[in-house]
């Protein structure tokens, strides 16, 4: 891996286990959770895998778009599916990483329909979206009733 990426995902590294924190202290039943006029728990949670995977396709192709949907119904019912999910998605990411060359990541930029960002800007903007989710979780277990994970209170609260 290209010695700014590995850096980067260094510190990504540090932002996905919050995510398996939210997931550990979510049940299937807490999926349907929606409160009015929002997105569901389950909306979320395939929301930022689908995200994942944009991204992922954008350092594979160099152009980056939100269309991809995840089709798979199980998601939206299913924990266990989608800490799996997440587990694909984190480890198709490293290994795109790992795939860019240094030329790659001095050198190209990852066209966003309508502005571009590096490769390593890009991981960046990736991590925001983590804390975005992080954030929109936090809302949503206080309006569950239930207790933070200790992520989410350490870092978010």
């Amino acid at each position: 891996m290209n010695a700014a990426m590995e850096k980067q995902f260094a510190l990504l590294k540090l932002y996905q286990p919050m995510r398996a924190e939210v997931m550990d202290a979510l049940k299937d039943r807490d999926l349907g959770f929606k409160p009015e006029n929002s997105p569901s728990v389950a909306d979320l949670c395939v929301q930022i895998g689908e995200w994942q995977q944009s991204y992922i396709d954008g350092f594979k192709t160099f152009s980056q778009d939100f269309d991809y949907r995840n089709n798979y119904p199980e998601l939206r019912t299913s924990v266990e599916k989608l800490k799996s999910w997440y587990a694909e998605l984190d480890a198709e990411l490293e290994a795109t990483l790992e795939g860019l060359s240094d030329e790659d990541v001095e050198n190209k930029v990852i066209d966003r329909g309508g502005w571009s960002a590096s490769p390593e800007w890009s991981l960046r903007i990736f991590q925001e979206c983590l804390i975005i989710f992080y954030s929109k979780m936090w809302v949503y277990f206080n309006l569950m009733g239930r207790e933070q994970p200790e992520g989410l209170r350490k870092w978010i609260s």
